[in-house]
Parts: C-alpha cells; sequence; structure tokens
C-alpha cells in the first residue's frame, strides 16, 4: 500500500512539472489576423497550469485569463502608420511599386517598430531581470529577432506561425523544400508548373535565401545586439536551435509536404470558437436581408479607405445593382454616394457574422484565417488577394471550388458583377465549401489539441533535442553533395586522365616499335 501510494505522490509531482512549466510567449506583429491564431493556445495552456508571460499587440480583454501576463505591445500599430504601412499594402502596386520595393518598406518599418517594442519599459525590464526565468519560448518566426529572447533566457523555443511557414524557416528546422515542387506562398503558384514558373520559383527561391541571411538578417543582428548585449549569437545560428514549428496549414486546403516529427500542423481553424450573438445594430441588419447579405472585409491589413478610386468606384457601382445588402468593414465614415444598400461598419466580430445562415458570400483578401472562418461557416468566396500568402490563397481558393477570384489592378464593373453572381447563383461553389469543411472537422485530433500537446511534449523532454534533424548541422556543399561530387568528379577525371596517357604510351611503344622494324628492314 505505503509502495503503491509513493508511486502515486511521485507520478503526480512529474505531472506538476509539465504542467506548471513558465512560458514566454511573443507575437510582436502588428496585425490582428496574427494575434487571434495563437489566442485558443495561450489560454489552454493557462487552462491546463502553465504560468505564461505574452508579449502581444492586441491584449486579450478577458477577466478569466488568470495565469496570463500580458504585455501591452498595442503603440505598434501606430509606429507601423508612420512608417506608411498601409499605403504600402494597400496602394503601393497601383503607384507603380515593385514587389521587391514595397517588401523592403514594409520589412523596413518591421524593424522600426520591433526596435520600438525592445524600448518599452516592460519589455527592457523583462529582457534585463536576471532573476527572471523560463521553461520554454513560443515565438512568432515571421519576425526574428524575437528569437533572441531564447538565448536570452537559455531555454528551447518553438517557432509558430499564423500561415505557413517561409522557407527560411523549413529550412532551419530541416524540412527542405524543391521549389519546384512547393513553391514559396509568396509566389501565386500551384503545381504543377509550367516552365516558365519553375524558373521564377527557382530565381526567387535563391534571391530570397541570399537577401534573407546576407541582407536582413545582418541588420536585425544590430537590433539585437543593441537590446539583448553584444555577446548575443546570430540569429541565423539561434533559428537552428528550434525545437518544433507549429504552423497553420491544413492538408485538406494546403499542398502536402515532407516535414519531419518537429513540424506541427494546427491549421483548420484553431482559432475559431463558437458563434457569440451579434452587435444589435448589425444583427438588425443582417436579420432584415431576406434575400441575403454580402460581407466585405479586406482584412486587418489592408484598409478599404486607402483603396484607388477607380477600384472603389466599379466596386460600389456594381454592389448597388444587387439585390442583397452589402455588409462592408471600411475605416472612413466619408465615402461618397454609398447605395442604399450597403452599410460601412468599422468593426466587425467576424467569427460571428459568419455564422448567420443570411450571409451569402464573402468577398475577402484571401487571409488565411479569414477563409478558414468562411470554409467552417459554409460561406463562398471572392477573393481579392492584395500581398504576401494572399495571392496562393487565391489560386487555392479558386482550384478547390470554394469561389473565384478577381484581379484589383485591372477590375471593372462588368467582371466583378460576373464573379459575384456566379458564386451567388451557382450552388457548385457551396457545395464544395461544405465538402472541405466536413473533411476539416474529420480529424483524430483537433489543430489545438496538437498544438497543445506536443508543447507539453517540448517541456517534459527539455527541448526534445532526439527529434532534430542532423541534416541541419551539414554545410551547404555537403547537403548538396558536392564534395563528394568533386571527389568522384577529381576521381574519374584521374582515372581517365590515367587511361588517356597509358594509351598514349602504348601508342609511342607501337610506333616505336614499327619504326624499329621499319629502320631494321633497310638497313637488310
Amino acid at each position: 500500500m505505503q509502495i503503491k501510494l509513493l508511486f502515486f505522490i511521485t507520478l503526480l509531482g512529474l505531472l506538476k512539472y509539465s504542467e506548471n512549466a513558465r512560458i514566454l510567449a511573443s507575437v510582436f506583429s502588428p496585425s490582428y489576423s496574427h494575434q487571434i491564431a495563437f489566442r485558443p493556445l495561450w489560454k489552454e495552456l493557462a487552462k491546463r497550469g502553465h504560468e505564461i508571460t505574452l508579449l502581444t499587440t492586441n491584449p486579450m480583454k478577458d477577466p478569466d485569463l488568470g495565469n496570463i501576463k500580458q504585455i501591452d505591445l498595442s503603440g505598434s500599430y501606430k509606429v507601423m502608420e508612420e512608417q506608411g504601412s498601409s499605403d504600402i499594402l494597400t496602394r503601393g502596386r497601383n503607384e507603380g511599386k515593385s514587389f521587391m520595393s514595397m517588401a523592403q518598406l514594409y520589412l523596413d518599418a518591421l524593424d522600426r517598430t520591433a526596435e520600438w517594442q525592445l524600448e518599452q519599459h516592460e519589455v527592457k525590464q523583462l529582457i534585463q531581470n536576471n532573476s527572471e526565468h523560463f521553461d520554454l519560448l513560443i515565438v512568432e518566426v515571421m519576425n526574428p529577432i524575437q528569437m533572441a529572447f531564447s538565448e536570452r533566457f537559455k531555454v528551447p523555443f518553438i517557432g509558430i506561425t499564423p500561415l505557413d511557414a517561409p522557407y527560411r524557416i523549413h529550412d532551419a528546422i530541416g524540412n527542405y523544400m524543391h521549389p519546384i515542387v512547393f513553391p514559396d506562398y509568396f509566389l501565386p503558384f500551384t503545381p504543377p508548373l509550367t516552365f516558365l514558373q519553375r524558373a521564377i520559383s527557382v530565381t526567387f527561391n535563391w534571391a530570397n535565401w541570399y537577401y534573407q541571411y546576407y541582407v536582413r538578417y545582418p541588420s536585425e543582428d544590430l537590433i539585437v545586439r543593441r537590446h539583448f548585449g553584444e555577446g548575443t549569437r546570430a540569429l541565423r545560428d539561434i533559428e537552428k536551435d528550434m525545437s518544433f514549428l507549429f504552423v497553420n496549414v491544413n492538408p485538406i486546403f494546403h499542398s502536402i509536404r515532407p516535414h519531419g516529427l518537429n513540424t506541427v500542423l494546427m491549421g483548420g481553424g484553431t482559432h475559431i470558437g463558437k458563434p457569440k450573438p451579434l452587435p444589435k445594430e448589425i444583427n438588425d441588419f443582417v436579420d432584415a436581408a431576406k434575400d441575403g447579405v454580402i460581407y466585405l472585409s479586406l482584412g486587418s491589413n489592408i484598409k478599404s479607405a486607402l483603396l484607388t478610386d477607380d477600384l472603389r468606384k466599379a466596386m460600389l457601382s456594381t454592389l448597388k445593382e444587387l439585390p442583397y445588402k452589402i455588409l462592408w468593414k471600411f475605416e472612413d465614415d466619408g465615402l461618397q454616394n454609398l447605395p442604399k444598400n450597403v452599410k460601412l461598419v468599422k468593426w466587425v466580430p467576424q467569427q460571428d457574422l459568419l455564422a448567420h445562415p443570411n450571409v451569402k458570400l464573402f468577398i475577402t483578401q484571401c487571409g488565411l484565417q479569414s477563409m478558414e472562418e468562411a470554409i467552417f461557416n459554409h460561406v463562398p468566396m471572392v477573393g481579392m488577394p492584395f500581398m504576401g500568402d494572399q495571392h496562393s490563397n487565391a489560386i487555392i481558393l479558386r482550384s478547390k471550388g470554394l469561389g473565384l477570384t478577381v484581379d484589383r489592378m485591372n477590375l471593372t464593373k462588368t467582371e466583378f458583377k460576373k464573379t459575384v453572381l456566379e458564386v451567388l447563383n451557382n450552388p457548385i461553389y457551396k457545395q464544395n465549401v461544405i465538402e472541405i469543411s466536413n473533411s476539416s472537422k474529420d480529424v483524430d485530433m483537433s489543430g489545438l489539441e496538437r498544438a497543445v500537446w506536443w508543447t507539453e511534449y517540448c517541456i517534459r523532454s527539455k527541448g526534445a533535442k532526439h527529434l532534430r534533424n542532423p541534416a541541419i548541422d551539414l554545410h551547404w556543399y555537403q547537403f548538396y553533395l558536392l564534395d563528394v561530387i568533386g571527389l568522384l568528379l577529381t576521381g574519374l577525371l584521374v582515372l581517365v586522365t590515367i587511361i588517356v596517357l597509358i594509351l598514349k604510351l602504348l601508342k609511342r611503344l607501337v610506333f616505336k616499335n614499327k619504326n624499329n622494324q621499319n629502320s631494321n628492314k633497310k638497313l637488310q
């Protein structure tokens, strides 16, 4: 009996170690969609007894957070706006800016924002507090500067992304992706690729690799060393210590990719909860729509108020002629000549709205979280992509028959109206959305359950070093077998050279013998 009791107490102690870990979570991105993607994970980990310190640009307003201490970085939005981030994202291409120049401007704005975040009093206190300790770091790896917290507190870390991970992160954890089979999500390609697309994908991959490691990381290392100390390792080296990578990827929606055991797919609408009642004004508007409602939102980063005049006119003239009510998430009150069937709102509880049975269509910028919410609630879509992964998401939307897409750069009233009516009137799109939704829900574990289990496993195993891909430590020439190929080619060259020399020697001997024989004949 005493042995059983001792065993039970020991087991409880082990469980307590796992359940009462101290976790530092950092999500620097000033983007609401990036923040909400991870909220269920923070809440579930806290519910299971873990103490969480969360650095976030969108603090949760929930009285029941319990074990979650939040460090408010909401001022990041103002810093980003001062850098002109909304103009870059919404109007950049219309003003003739190239993709690379827009990306450079936006990444520079992110770096300035990260510098501001690290200068905040609570963050500086956290970094400088020598008595502070954590058991695990969970960090959004889209902004690599945050990985330096792992070096500061000497803890294993999990990288998380609100969408798929960029190539550099997959490479860092050992998920090596062939650029022809798996093009980067910034490219509007899906397999199988044409020859031109394959050439673009390979070139983009090489250029991006060079840019990240020889331009971006060196500049970000300077920021890290200013705030974490001169002795801090380079981010390129820190990222290779990543224990796990959690990606918001759903194999029902995304392409199948090879990955290691330490890459966890947590996609499929992890952030989606039970629908709550809509605000009265919005609910009354939607309830009164006998023919249905079209919901139009370009997400949290793209500002409808900054759309070009031509695009806005094409959209408004189309919406005016539709026999539906339109609810448009719009950041400005001053829109002229607003049709009677269009209602502007600055904010919408999107998940709850899409769950309303009167919502017949979602016009979206093709952000992943928005598309997940539409699929979950069986709402077909018209996609209007602007940036980043939105273009590849739009192609997936169209290829899986979840809706249609339009090119905002050349959009006309005729094309927009035709596209909207096709998706509304053809039942195949609704059927496809329902089918994809049901398949996404037919899983052994939800994405949240999977993420929680592997998080606690990482804590218990102190970083799960046994799951690390040994290929990470290879030099690039070793990984691509260039040294082996070089040796074999050298050996082959030596062998061929020896054979050639032997043949030449034999040839000389043969000719020498013939010459000797001829000389002897002449002497006779």
